[in-house]
């Protein structure tokens, strides 16, 4: 998962994302626990988050089929709205959701390809 991250911010691979997305990844990293780790300022995580932006594409979410998780429900929106946008993530129901087969490969996945 550490490729995937260090991709994004070296703006490796394109990358897409929504408001929600940006919003999502904002409230994980003022997660306590997780700033605690990070040791980053409010406004260092913003600039963060800016910067990922501007290098991102930003798409404006479409209602997609419903996620095996509800909470998730924002990326399978981003995913309706490109059938060539890819999820990496290692959650398990979201790799064997059938309507999206294919597009949530995991992690460890992609760096073996």
């Amino acid at each position: 998962m550490a490729r995937v991250l260090d991709g994004m911010w070296a703006a490796k691979f394109p990358l897409a994302v929504s408001t929600a997305l940006l919003a999502e990844y904002a409230a994980a990293l003022a997660r306590p626990a997780v700033a605690r780790l990070h040791g980053l300022t409010s406004a260092e995580v913003e600039l963060l988050l800016t910067d990922l932006a501007q290098h991102a594409i930003a798409l404006e979410a479409v209602s997609g089929p419903p996620a095996p998780d509800p909470g998730d429900q924002f990326l399978w929106d981003l995913l309706a709205v490109r059938p060539e946008l890819m999820l990496v993530k290692g959650d398990k129901a979201l790799l064997q959701d059938a309507p999206m087969a294919g597009r949530a490969p995991s992690p460890l996945a992609l760096s073996h390809s």
